[in-house]
């Protein structure tokens, strides 16, 4: 007769140190919402270069500058809800934002309606009938949409497999290879994004990204048969377990107070 017998908490532990160490192996180290590890990138704008560090946890991520010239914004994001906590070491201060409130921008208004309208310009609510009416004042146009298209290219760049992307925008062009393989793309942030007012590629590029799922390892910015302007390169991807014991990597400190939220 053949005994099966209940594998021990021994035996238990070896296997799950076995997939462990086969997934380190690979690169892609097991985490709830897929990458976790450091990404270590760099910054090129109006000629000057800066470097960012990406620290995803299994369920956070850290966004900081790597200079340590001035005291910089950092950017604490949980991956489960979007919401974002902005640190200011200047002051000693932290800010935390919604995820439906970040980019919650103010729609640009359509032409009124009657009844809408300022006293004295346009057809008013309740108006003698037969008055002429003042002329409408001219709206402005409204914003151009941004999208991020596909070009069908492939490449593979440190390792990944890489689809290639345009954005197209008032004479510019920005050029992106982006994966699906490490986690949702997040920009840093230096202060709180501004809520109305048009936006620059560099403003909503992240967004776009983010959208759908995707991290950019190589992003160029240039004006339409001109010079570049812009670009984003990682340039190493240590796939690890981050580990946050002490509870200072994903939370503010604790003699940080808490600001409002414009």
């Amino acid at each position: 007769m053949q005994m099966f017998c209940q594998p021990t908490k021994f035996q238990l532990m070896k296997t799950a140190c076995s997939l462990s160490v086969l997934l380190f192996a690979l690169g892609h180290p097991l985490s709830a919402l897929g990458f976790e590890g450091r990404i270590d990138v760099s910054v090129t704008q109006g000629g000057q270069a800066s470097g960012l560090l990406y620290t995803a946890g299994t369920h956070c991520l850290r966004v900081e500058r790597t200079e340590t010239n001035r005291p910089n914004a950092r950017d604490i994001v949980n991956l489960q809800t979007g919401d974002i906590t902005l640190l200011f070491p200047h002051n000693r201060s932290f800010v935390r934002l919604k995820a439906a409130s970040q980019n919650n921008r103010q729609p640009f208004p359509g032409p009124p309606g009657p009844g809408n309208l300022p006293p004295g310009v346009g057809p008013q609510g309740g108006a003698a009938p037969g008055m002429p009416a003042m002329p409408m004042m001219p709206m402005p146009m409204p914003m151009e949409k941004m999208e991020l298209n596909p070009t069908g290219q492939t490449t593979n760049l440190l390792g990944f497999a890489c689809s290639g992307y345009e954005i197209k925008h008032r004479g510019q062009t920005m050029e992106i290879w982006a994966t699906d393989q490490l986690l949702p793309f997040q920009l840093w942030l230096q202060n709180q994004p501004h809520r109305s007012g048009p936006r620059m590629i560099q403003d909503a590029w992240g967004d776009l990204l983010k959208a759908k799922k995707l991290f950019p390892l190589l992003a160029i910015l240039r004006i339409d048969n001109g010079p570049e302007r812009y670009r984003f390169e990682v340039k190493a991807i240590r796939p690890d377990h981050i580990t946050d014991d002490d509870g200072t990597l994903f939370r503010p400190p604790a003699n940080y107070f808490e600001a409002r939220a414009l």
